[in-house]
């Protein structure tokens, strides 16, 4: 910071400039001056600059400007929240970040779930745009024709309407006890959106994004499932290098993380081939 400089008080207006509580100025000036104010010498936090202007007759102008300093790496805290009433043992997870961008901790405080009127919404657009593509786009008379399907019973309508007999399992389906395109979001609302984002955007500088990753969208998942059983840090893309460190989650089953990855797989504009529980058995 500048130090103060003796200015005679009896000239037109003289302004000093104060921090937070201090009974002395750090810096006193003629107007108009150039301040420089080095944060690198404060603590992280709320400060307030004071600025206490005088004019040749005694009267006195007065103007407070508050400011946050970030210096320090931004810290995360998941298992205790602000004014939270608890009781017990409470495991509480710490972590602090720092890279090469600004880090907004908000963005990956905890791994809360998703509230559940999104998943409401959800459900009642994808079951709309169901009934709107069956409504509105006829079956092929070549697939209608197939024992499967039978005439509407509507008067006046020869639309065939789809079997209601479930479909048989093909590794990813209800049929099987596990509902993969109903669980994968859910599982990575849990634990991955806190750091990667809902939309798969990754947080500059700390956590990659999955939208296009090279590993998200490569035919072998190999690589992939290694990262969700066994962590990663300090990865680089495009000569991008991400310092959070993304911790491992060998506990998830092999459905749970097969669902996790095909949603990250079919997802954000991703296209790659979906796995099966087997794929990551196998990896373990």
């Amino acid at each position: 910071m500048s130090q103060p400089e003796d200015i005679d008080l009896k000239e037109a207006v003289a302004v000093s400039l104060y921090l937070d509580d201090a009974r002395e100025p750090f810096a006193r000036y003629r107007p108009p001056a150039s301040v420089n104010l080095d944060t690198r010498n404060l603590e992280d936090g709320d400060h307030v600059l004071r600025i206490r202007a005088r004019d040749a007759v005694g009267n006195v102008g007065l103007r407070t400007i508050p400011f946050v300093v970030q210096n320090g790496p931004g810290i995360t805290v998941t298992g205790l929240r602000a004014n939270e009433r608890v009781s017990g043992e409470v495991t509480i997870d710490v972590n602090a970040f720092g890279g090469s961008e600004p880090f907004d901790p908000v963005r990956a405080e905890s791994r809360g779930p998703i509230p559940v009127w999104t998943w409401v919404v959800s459900a009642l657009i994808a079951a709309w745009a169901a009934w709107y593509g069956i409504a509105e786009f006829p079956t092929p008379a070549s697939f209608a024709a197939t024992p499967t399907y039978e005439r509407n019973p509507v008067a006046g309508s020869n639309e065939p309407l789809a079997s209601t007999s479930p479909p048989a399992y093909s590794g990813h389906g209800v049929a099987a006890g596990f509902d993969f395109a109903k669980t994968g979001p859910q599982l990575y609302g849990t634990n991955c959106s806190s750091c990667h984002g809902a939309a798969g955007a990754g947080t500059p500088g700390v956590f990659p994004p999955l939208a296009r990753d090279p590993v998200v969208t490569a035919k072998d998942p190999k690589d992939q499932i290694l990262t969700v059983l066994h962590g990663l840090h300090g990865k680089v893309i495009h000569g991008t290098t991400y310092a959070g460190q993304m911790p491992p989650f060998p506990q998830l089953t092999d459905d749970d993380i097969a669902a996790i990855i095909d949603h990250e797989r079919t997802s954000w504009g991703n296209n790659a081939p979906i796995i099966n529980p087997d794929d990551v058995k196998r990896a373990r």
